[in-house]
């Protein structure tokens, strides 16, 4: 071996360690030709921020999931729920971990279940004189309501709110957690969110005398939300086979276990079937 091979096989060695990164982040079977855009909203347990202001909850870590195993970059940015549907459709957002599917959004967006919620009442259990909780406040024409902007509710809930809303009770807010703050600080009666929502809120207002009304709303599917607009179907087909794979696999169980109790994950967790 000459010198000049050994300097080269020495050079080769110290430059590989280096090289590993990059070839490990790379994934040849990527349909994904630059960074996609995905956009969270707050929406605990799904995504919210920690007391240093970093996101956690089930859809950041099923977001790295899902870049691992498609090999696609996501850059994350912020939109609330009303701001995000008009983004996708302005072909300014690619990706978002939770939406849920209407025949408008589905225009511009292909929906990939991932987890049954339904949705409960959130309430004071001083309003109207802290009724029994077996009593349904949708029957109470003084029940007030605090909603966010751009949420789809499901048929379970549409026309008690256009009658709340006809009397003049509904408050419209940007984001759930301020419907939340309206209803612990006295100024709405009741909020819907949902029901994997109930522990975090519960813990965020356990100074506050709040309980969860459960009036038996039909269960609606959480999904990732893909853009027709930016995306093209080779990509769309990436991130179903990744999430039909977590599913076969546990991954996403895991995921759910991490941030929910343990009696709601089997009953929220998305088949596929």
């Amino acid at each position: 071996m000459t010198r000049i091979h050994r300097i080269l096989l020495l050079a080769l060695a110290f430059l590989l360690p280096l090289a590993r990164p990059a070839l490990a982040g790379a994934n040849p079977e990527s349909r994904c030709a630059r960074p996609l855009h995905l956009a969270y909203s707050m929406l605990p347990p799904l995504y919210y921020q920690d007391a240093n202001g970093d996101g956690r909850g089930i859809e950041v870590d099923l977001a790295q999931e899902l870049a691992r195993r498609t090999g696609c970059v996501l850059q994350p940015t912020y939109e609330s729920r009303i701001r995000l549907w008009a983004a996708f459709d302005a072909s300014q957002v690619d990706i978002s971990m939770s939406g849920v599917a209407t025949a408008e959004r589905e225009r511009f967006a292909v929906f990939l279940p991932y987890l049954h919620f339904r949705n409960v009442l959130l309430m004071r259990n001083e309003a109207h004189a802290a009724p029994p909780a077996s009593a349904n406040p949708m029957n109470d024409p003084e029940t007030s309501l605090a909603l966010t902007r751009g949420f789809h509710y499901g048929p379970s809930w549409e026309p008690w709110i256009s009658q709340v809303q006809s009397r003049g009770l509904v408050n419209l807010v940007a984001e759930e957690g301020d419907a939340v703050r309206l209803v612990a600080i006295g100024r709405a009666d009741a909020t819907i969110v949902r029901e994997i929502a109930w522990p975090y809120y519960a813990g965020q207002y356990s100074d506050r005398p709040l309980r969860k009304v459960d009036v038996g709303a039909s269960a609606g599917a959480m999904s990732v939300v893909l853009s027709r607009k930016t995306l093209d179907p080779a990509v769309h087909k990436a991130f179903a086979k990744a999430l039909s794979d977590m599913r076969a696999d546990g991954s996403l169980r895991r995921i759910l276990q991490k941030h929910l109790p343990a009696d709601l994950t089997d009953r929220v967790i998305e088949t596929g079937r």
